[in-house]
């Protein structure tokens, strides 16, 4: 495996930083049509994601989030409360998380009332594997992907969260801003059987 960088925390920072502001601007440029709003390169504040968040559900339909909580059962929102920290672990991502944590419960709760369309858990067969792609920051979404989703998953998430990205600005521009964390919390409630515990199982219990 190629090495990045001599100091790769810092490359990476810089990196995950340009990303996100890049994604960001992209996506502003396609929610705004056109405004002249900028992202601060490299440097894209809690500030600036909460605007793109108010503004991204500006066009297309609310997305269907399934039940609420008080209709699931009781671990489940306390499961949904995990998720953000458990995925959301590189530099430069932390904000675009918080601001679309509402977003990820939303998608959560979906996936938890459909009961993930009956998709057996993987834990222990990718679970090691899957904990170490998504905590790396050399592995990007397309690694998440083309390693770790089967095919029914990939049939899964087409059918159900790319359809509702395609109608709900805010479903896809989580999707453009964080992939990769929304990817790995996708098969962490898969494999946590959609869920059975009180929190994201990123090891096997003893």
């Amino acid at each position: 495996k190629k090495e990045l960088s001599p100091e790769p925390v810092t490359f990476l920072q810089q990196t995950n930083q340009m990303r996100v502001a890049l994604c960001t601007s992209v996506a502003l440029g396609s929610v705004l049509r056109g405004s002249n709003e900028l992202v601060e390169q490299g440097n894209v504040t809690a500030q600036q994601f909460a605007f793109l968040r108010s503004t991204s559900n500006s066009t297309g339909g609310p997305p269907d989030c399934g039940d609420k909580y008080d209709k699931l059962p009781d671990f489940t929102k306390e499961y949904g409360a995990t998720l953000a920290n458990t995925v959301c672990t590189h530099p430069g991502y932390k904000s675009a998380c918080q601001v679309f944590d509402d977003t990820l419960q939303c998608w959560f709760r979906k996936m938890v009332t459909g009961h993930c369309d009956d998709l057996p858990s993987m834990f222990k067969k990718r679970n090691k594997d899957l904990v170490k792609s998504c905590n790396d920051p050399d592995t990007d979404h397309l690694d998440i992907w083309m390693n770790h989703f089967t095919d029914a998953e990939k049939g899964y998430w087409r059918n159900n969260f790319k359809a509702q990205a395609d109608e709900s600005k805010l479903f896809d521009t989580m999707n453009k801003l964080i992939p990769k964390q929304l990817l790995c919390a996708t098969l962490h409630i898969v494999d946590d059987k959609c869920v059975k515990y009180d929190s994201v199982r990123t090891q096997e219990a003893r």
